[in-house]
């Protein structure tokens, strides 16, 4: 079963109000910075780079494995996972200096992260991949303090997610104390079977025990009161189960 990622864009200048939209920066100023907190990144690896390093250099990423069969490198050549990494934790040195105007920094900028690779070069992988580093988090929660699996990947359902064997690791992971968030994937422009879109949420995040994020757009505004669902973001209900989901949105188009 073929697993893709989800929610690549090449426009990152729209990120300039994304933190603020969500109240990030208040977040921030108030200490929830994420340290302390472990999150596994399970994508197509993370190459490391200054945003993702503590102030004495040494790397936030705490841990790092690939699950590629035939591919022991942990570094991204796809691209996706170390800009998902980048969102989620990057600290803004490398948009910090006297020739930049503007810090790009991510959400949790202190958070250590943990790299299991589980998509290609091609930015693809499957099933099995993804339940063996979701088992690995599991096992790594303790060691590294994993609060929070990050999922930006997906693919089509097939059967209820009370069958689905990705759906009973991610609800594994739940069980274990860990918040599972997971993309709602990027076919709400599907009108193939005439939906209008319409039940095009992506596993694992049809399953009830995660969150499913969907995307939105800033609109180029810090406030809220003119943000909009991105098009093409998959739309509720479930397939099979008729589960209500997304169950959140935020900032994601052309991030």
């Amino acid at each position: 079963r073929a697993v893709t990622a989800s929610g690549q864009s090449s426009f990152a200048y729209t990120y300039d109000y994304a933190p603020s939209a969500i109240g990030a920066e208040r977040a921030n100023a108030a200490g929830l910075t994420g340290a302390g907190i472990g999150v596994a990144i399970l994508d197509s690896g993370i190459t490391l780079n200054s945003d993702l390093e503590n102030p004495d250099g040494s790397s936030r990423i705490v841990y790092s494995q690939s699950f590629v069969p035939g591919d022991n490198s942990t570094n991204d050549t796809y691209g996706h996972g170390t800009h998902i990494a980048g969102i989620i934790g990057g600290n803004g040195s490398g948009s910090t200096g006297k020739h930049l105007n503007m810090t790009f920094m991510g959400i949790a900028p202190q958070v250590n992260l943990i790299n299991l690779r589980v998509l290609d070069a091609r930015g693809q992988g499957n099933d099995t991949n993804i339940i063996n580093a979701i088992n690995k988090a599991i096992q790594l929660k303790a060691t590294y303090g994993i609060r929070v699996i990050n999922l930006s990947l997906g693919r089509p359902v097939y059967e209820s997610y009370t069958k689905d064997p990705l759906c009973k690791a991610v609800e594994k992971a739940w069980e274990a104390g860990i918040v599972v968030v997971v993309a709602a994937g990027n076919d709400g422009r599907d009108n193939s079977v005439q939906t209008g879109g319409y039940g095009t949420i992506m596993v694992p995040a049809n399953d009830p025990r995660v969150i499913a994020v969907g995307a939105m757009k800033t609109e180029g505004t810090a406030t809220p009161n003119d943000d909009l669902i991105a098009s093409y973001s998959s739309k509720g209900p479930t397939l099979f189960d008729h589960i209500v989901k997304p169950d959140l949105v935020a900032p994601g188009n052309e991030i």
